[in-house]
């Protein structure tokens, strides 16, 4: 039987009372995962308790019984509406459902406590979000200074860089206003969920995205770039290190590269003739040069 302490504050001070459920947890979120791609615990009847962190308000929400890798899951639920903040015991089934863990068939619901602290929001690179990020299905997420290389992807959705390789951002809650715009530099936190084959963040509403950059001013200062037109490369001098993202005249994201401080250069010999923008983003700001390729 679990038993959750609640402290109450009367005249006479704080006491304790204890709310007992009559249902037993039998597994961890982490057991469901299994730490695995796919459960280990398929077609089982599972109990599980955990905090809300994000809700359609219609079918499904998700749940989390602690912040980190393995400890959040999707619960596919038509009958109960729990808030963002409930702590809550339900009885269900696993499954995969489309390569996504999930407990649905719920056959027992309960609301312990409302209103708690969510677990806090793990931050990870876009690049191991987009290769590697199983571990963390199901839970809250964050990216900071992530660039949109692409906004175009439909129904709201779009991709994102931080310099170690894309992610997808998602609408399954939220939708951006203003739209996504390529270039720009975003901090999102969202739920990280799994769908056609793709690990995307989900944003639940506008609090959890920042537009510019997160730390510090952006700061579009001038770098001077020579030989200015080129043909082979461009050289500059940084005073720290940072990423370089490369867009053409249309703003497409065209590469980046890690670069370190210094007198140093850039590779431009592959890009097609044109006029070109280079965005050098370190830890506190970002520095804009222009140049022409011959």
């Amino acid at each position: 039987m679990l038993h959750t302490v609640r402290h109450f504050l009367t005249a006479a001070g704080i006491f304790a009372a204890t709310f007992a459920s009559a249902q037993t947890i039998t597994h961890t979120i982490a057991e469901v995962q299994g730490e695995l791609f796919a459960s280990p615990l398929i077609e089982q009847v599972v109990t599980i308790s955990g905090i809300v962190t994000a809700s359609t308000n219609e079918y499904s929400y998700f749940i989390q019984d602690g912040s980190g890798a393995w400890n959040g899951v999707y619960i596919y639920d038509n009958t109960n509406l729990p808030a963002v903040g409930d702590e809550i015991i339900i009885e269900g089934e696993v499954i995969e459902y489309y390569d996504l863990t999930e407990i649905t068939n719920i056959t027992y619901f309960e609301t312990v406590s409302s209103g708690n602290e969510l677990p806090a929001a793990v931050e990870l690179s876009t690049g191991f979000i987009g290769t590697s990020g199983e571990p963390y299905e199901g839970c809250l997420v964050k990216v900071t200074n992530a660039a949109c290389t692409n906004p175009d992807l439909g129904f709201g959705d779009g991709y994102f860089d931080d310099g170690s390789g894309e992610c997808m951002i998602d609408d399954m809650f939220y939708s951006s206003d203003p739209t996504w715009m390529v270039g720009e530099y975003y901090s999102v936190t969202g739920i990280l969920t799994y769908t056609y084959e793709e690990y995307k963040i989900e944003p639940r509403d506008a609090s959890d995205v920042s537009i510019g950059m997160s730390v510090g001013p952006i700061a579009f200062v001038e770098i001077n770039l020579y030989p200015n037109p080129t043909v082979d490369a461009v050289n500059f001098s940084l005073h720290l290190d940072a990423i370089a993202h490369v867009y053409d005249m249309s703003g497409r994201h065209v590469f980046s590269k890690n670069l370190v401080n210094g007198t140093t250069s850039l590779d431009v010999s592959g890009l097609h003739p044109g006029v070109y923008t280079i965005d050098f983003v370190n830890a506190s700001s970002i520095s804009r040069a222009s140049f022409v390729k011959k």
